[in-house]
C-alpha cells in the first residue's frame, strides 16, 4: 500500500486500500490479536487523538452531516492503517526490513522513470521536478522521497551485505536527494538537515556525513550549472508562511479552548490566494481542536520520541530520524493528521505504528510489563 503512493493519486490509493488491504486485515483479525494494542501507550494515545478529532467535528459552525460522515470514514481509515502497521511489525521482526526494502525499491524505480521522462521530454530544465501519484505535488513528493533517503541511509545501508548491495542503497540515496533538490522545495530539505543533525549527536556520524556530502555536492553542482530548480531554491521570494501563521494565531485566539471544530474552513489569505491550511501542524491542530487536541498531539509525539530515542541508543536510529524528519516537515505544510492526508501516512503515521510495535515487542520480552 505504501509503495503505491509513488504511482497512484489519493483517490486511487484509497480505493486500493478498501479493495485489497481492508478485507485482508478483517480476515486476519483473529491471528493479529487486536487487543494487544491496548498494552502500547503510543497506540492508546493515537486512538485517543483520532477519536477527539472526530468528536471535535460536532461543534463546527454550520456543521454538515455528510462532512461528519466523511470525517468518520477518515478516522476509521487512519485507525486501521495504524493498527495494521503496528500488529504486523509486532508479529514479525523481519516485517519492518521487508517493508523498507519494498518501499525503497519501488521509490527508486519510479524515480528512474521520472528522470527518464524529464530527460527525453525535450524540456529537461523546467522549474520544479514532480513525480507520479502523491509525489505529483513537488512538496509532498520531496517529503516522500526524503523518507526514502533516510530509510536507505539509516536502515538498509548499515544492514547491506556485500559491496553490490551497498552501492544499490547509495544509488537510492543519490536519486532521492536529486529529486528533493530538483523540486525546489525548501521545507523538506530543512527537515532532512534537522534529521541528519540529530543523527550526528546520537548515532553513526559517518552515514549522516555521507548524506550531507551528497546533498552538498548536488547543491553546489546545481549552482555551478545554473539549474533552474536549484537557483529557484534561494532566489524565489518568501512563500508567505509567516503571514498565514499570523492569521492562524489570530483565529486561534477567537476559540482557544476547544477550537473551531475539525470541519471548520481556515479561510487564510495566502500569497498565492485563499488557503484552507495553516501550513503548520501545531497551529492547525490548535485551530481545529483547541487545547485538548494540542495536549493529545504533544503527548503522542513525546511518547513516540521517547521510544525512538531509546531505540537510537540501542543502535536503531531510523525511528528517531523518520520522526524528526516528519515532524519538522509538518511545520511547513500540514493541515491535519486525520484529514487531507498525503505524505503524513509515511512521515508520521508509519513511525507511530512501528514504534507501537517496538513497544509491544519490548513488553513481551519483559514478560508483560513495559518500562514507563
Amino acid at each position: 500500500m505504501l509503495c503505491t503512493a509513488f504511482v497512484l493519486e489519493t483517490r486511487g490509493h484509497r480505493v486500493l486500500f478498501y479493495v485489497v488491504a481492508l478485507p485482508i486485515f478483517i480476515l486476519s483479525l483473529r491471528e493479529l490479536n487486536l487487543r494487544s494494542l491496548g498494552h502500547a501507550s503510543i497506540a492508546k494515545l493515537a486512538f485517543a487523538y483520532v477519536a477527539y478529532v472526530l468528536v471535535s467535528g460536532l461543534w463546527t459552525e454550520g456543521l454538515i452531516w455528510t462532512d461528519m460522515a466523511n470525517l468518520l470514514r477518515l478516522a476509521l481509515l487512519v485507525s486501521v492503517f495504524f493498527a495494521i502497521t503496528a500488529l504486523l511489525a509486532a508479529g514479525s521482526e523481519s516485517f519492518e526490513k521487508r517493508l523498507f526494502v519494498c518501499f525503497a525499491l519501488s521509490a527508486s524505480l519510479t524515480l528512474l522513470v521520472v528522470f527518464a521522462v524529464r530527460i527525453f521530454s525535450g524540456e529537461p530544465d523546467l522549474w520544479r521536478l514532480t513525480g507520479f501519484g502523491l509525489a505529483s505535488h513537488p512538496i509532498i513528493g520531496a517529503t516522500l522521497y526524503g523518507s526514502v533517503v533516510l530509510i536507505a541511509a539509516f536502515c538498509l545501508l548499515p544492514q547491506a551485505r556485500g559491496m553490490g548491495e551497498r552501492l544499490l542503497w547509495v544509488g537510492v540515496i543519490g536519486l532521492g536527494l536529486c529529486f528533493m533538490m530538483l523540486t525546489a522545495s525548501r521545507g523538506p530539505l530543512i527537515a532532512l538537515i534537522c534529521a541528519l543533525l540529530i543523527t550526528t549527536l546520537i548515532a553513526d556520524r559517518r552515514i549522516a556525513m555521507i548524506v550531507f556530502g551528497l546533498c552538498t555536492v548536488g547543491l553546489l553542482g546545481g549552482v555551478l550549472l545554473e539549474l533552474k530548480p536549484i537557483v529557484y531554491l534561494y532566489e524565489r521570494a518568501p512563500s508567505g508562511h509567516f503571514e498565514i501563521w499570523q492569521q492562524a494565531l489570530q483565529a486561534i485566539a477567537e476559540h482557544p479552548w476547544f477550537g473551531h471544530g475539525s470541519l471548520a474552513e481556515g479561510g487564510f489569505a495566502g500569497k498565492h490566494g485563499p488557503s484552507r491550511s495553516a501550513h503548520n501542524l501545531l497551529l492547525a491542530n490548535q485551530f481545529y481542536g483547541g487545547i485538548p487536541a494540542t495536549l493529545l498531539l504533544v503527548a503522542l509525539l513525546g511518547v513516540a520520541a521517547l521510544w525512538a530515542y531509546r531505540a537510537a541508543l540501542k543502535g536503531k536510529p531510523i525511528y528517531l530520524v523518520l520522526l524528526v524528519f516528519g515532524f519538522v516537515a509538518s511545520l511547513f505544510d500540514s493541515r491535519s493528521l486525520v484529514q487531507n492526508l498525503g505524505r503524513e501516512w509515511v512521515t508520521l503515521w508509519l513511525p507511530f505504528g512501528l514504534l507501537a510495535a517496538r513497544e509491544l515487542r519490548d513488553r513481551d520480552s519483559r514478560g508483560g510489563s513495559v518500562e514507563p
